[in-house]
């Protein structure tokens, strides 16, 4: 699975950070306090970009250059979407998504719709609402 275009590196980041959050504090054998460590970074760094003249939505429409797309916007906050998404459907709901979306799109180009989609038709939920987390600064 790879991303359709550049607008959709949130998906593939914010994947990618999540895990890594999620694996650290197995290994460090304290999720409780790596998870205290991670909201101490985006409350020191990307709450920060939100505030400013930089506030983007993890999702933007349109950019100006390549660079502009390595944010803690698109990676921490990106990570935290995927975070809620984990929480509100459960670790096992959350399992089911990522199941049916590899089976979906295994050797696809995809959106980040897609993978809330799959998110969605795994748990029989609607999670139209969630789109705004894509397409909202701040």
């Amino acid at each position: 699975v790879t991303c359709r275009d550049w607008f959709q590196l949130t998906l593939k980041e914010g994947l990618t950070v999540f895990r890594d959050q999620q694996f650290s504090g197995q290994v460090n054998d304290s999720v409780a306090v790596q998870r205290i460590k991670n909201v101490l970074v985006v409350r020191g760094s990307q709450f920060r970009e939100d505030a400013g003249p930089m506030s983007h939505p993890i999702r933007p429409d349109s950019y100006i250059a390549m660079d502009n797309f390595y944010t803690a916007t698109v990676y921490r906050k990106g990570a935290e979407i995927i975070r809620m998404y984990d929480t509100i459907l459960t670790s096992e709901g959350f399992r089911k998504g990522m199941d049916l979306y590899f089976k979906r799109h295994d050797g696809s180009a995809v959106t980040c719709d897609d993978f809330l989609a799959a998110m969605a038709d795994a748990n029989g939920v609607d999670l139209n609402q969630f789109s705004r987390w894509y397409s909202t600064s701040g």
